[in-house]
């Protein structure tokens, strides 16, 4: 299990803490059986056109576009630890602060 705890840290050092825990709360709220290859790409053409079209009518978003699309590219490689790796993860590396 060591070796899957290093490679959910790497994954975290490689997107930024922010985008991470983002992208795990992606990860729980979606599930992961939603995260094939093909819905992932399909999320990235869906938020790549609006944001194209948010661009093109002057509107300003809190998240670019490629910032969304990374949130759903992480949380699809998360997707492929199990849940109780993942849970680990979170328990042993993840600070929650509520309030």
């Amino acid at each position: 299990m060591k070796a899957e705890i290093k490679a959910i840290n790497a994954l975290e050092n490689k997107y930024g803490l922010v985008l991470f825990r983002m992208a795990l709360t992606h990860l729980l709220d979606v599930g992961v059986r939603h995260l094939t290859d093909e819905n992932v790409k399909e999320s990235v053409r869906e938020i790549t056109a609006k944001g194209e079209e948010d661009k093109a009518n002057g509107v300003i978003t809190v998240m670019t576009p490629e910032f969304q699309c990374d949130i759903v590219r992480c949380a699809a490689e998360l997707a492929r630890f199990s849940i109780w790796d993942l849970f680990y993860y979170i328990k042993k590396h993840v600070t929650v602060s509520i309030g």
